[in-house]
Parts: C-alpha cells; sequence; structure tokens
C-alpha cells in the first residue's frame, strides 16, 4: 500500500508538467491580422475567428489529441485570454475612475460607473465558473468533462477579454 502512495505521489509531478507544444504567438498574430480586417469595414467583429485558433492548432501536435493534451492546450490559449481581459479591465477601470472624478468635479448628478463595472466582472466570474463547472458534470466524471469545461473557459473568457477590450476602448488589447 505505501509503495502505491509513492508512486501515486513521484508521478503526480510528471502528470503536471506540459505534454503539449503550444505557440503563444498565434493568439497575438490572429488578433492583428483580424485589426487589419476591422479597418477594412468587415461585418462583425472579426477577433471572434481568433478563439480556439491556437489551441487548435495545439491539438494538432503531438499529444494535443489525448484528454490530458486537449486540456492543456485549451487553458494555455485560456491564460493568454485571461491576461487579456486581465489587461483590459484595470484599463477600463482606470477610463472609468477618471471619468467618475471628472463628473464629479462638474457637480453631476451621473451614477458612478466604476461600482457598476466592478460589480459586474465580480457577477461574470460567478457566471463563467458555474457555467464551466456544469460543462464538466455533464459529463457525470466521463474523460469529455474536462475539455468541455476547457472549451467553456475558453470561450467565456475570450469573449469577456474582447468585450473588455471595446470597454476599454482598445479594440486590439495590446
Amino acid at each position: 500500500m505505501r509503495a502505491l502512495v509513492l508512486l501515486a505521489f513521484l508521478a503526480g509531478p510528471a502528470f503536471a508538467q506540459d505534454v503539449v507544444s503550444y505557440d503563444d504567438a498565434l493568439l497575438a498574430a490572429c488578433l492583428n491580422d483580424v485589426s487589419k480586417q476591422e479597418d477594412e469595414g468587415t461585418k462583425g467583429d472579426p477577433r471572434l475567428t481568433c478563439i480556439g485558433q491556437p489551441a487548435a492548432a495545439c491539438m494538432q501536435g503531438a499529444n494535443g489529441g489525448t484528454t490530458v493534451g486537449m486540456v492543456q492546450c485549451l487553458a494555455k490559449e485560456t491564460a493568454q485570454w485571461d491576461k487579456l481581459l486581465n489587461d483590459n479591465y484595470a484599463k477600463a477601470l482606470k477610463r472609468f475612475e477618471a471619468a467618475d472624478a471628472e463628473l464629479k468635479e462638474l457637480g453631476s448628478a451621473a451614477s458612478p460607473a466604476t461600482p457598476v463595472l466592478k460589480e459586474a466582472q465580480r457577477s461574470w466570474i460567478s457566471y463563467r465558473d458555474k457555467s464551466c463547472e456544469f460543462e464538466a458534470v455533464r459529463y457525470q466524471g466521463g474523460t469529455a468533462g474536462g475539455p468541455a469545461a476547457g472549451t467553456c473557459a475558453l470561450d467565456l473568457t475570450a469573449a469577456q477579454a474582447l468585450r473588455l477590450m471595446d470597454i476599454a476602448g482598445d479594440g486590439v488589447g495590446e
């Protein structure tokens, strides 16, 4: 029994290691490419086409088609979108804190935007977490639960990142 516990303990770090190759440059390249399309007046939001592209490319690589590989590919792209989300959330807060201060200085009776933005983001985080937890439990412990939850986190995080880019006034998120 102790041997099994020791084996499981020693194997833990091996499972935590990356089994896939992920190209961090793909998302930025896609967002830069589509920003040029926006300038050309394309319909819709071409940035949406970037969601999932880096993870899909990762899944085409070695070990990317395994359950662990898929989850890692999805998590790596989600982390990139999460960074864009957090960067643009900070920019949006700064923008609206300045606007709120200016309105207050002018004696405006308008409600400040900053507290509402903060509460909206907190509510969104709760929504994302519970929605993606549901995606995992739908599979009742099956191996598809991990990739389903990962896809959910990627899709919702990317969409919120794009929304916050617009709110912050930075359509490309750079």
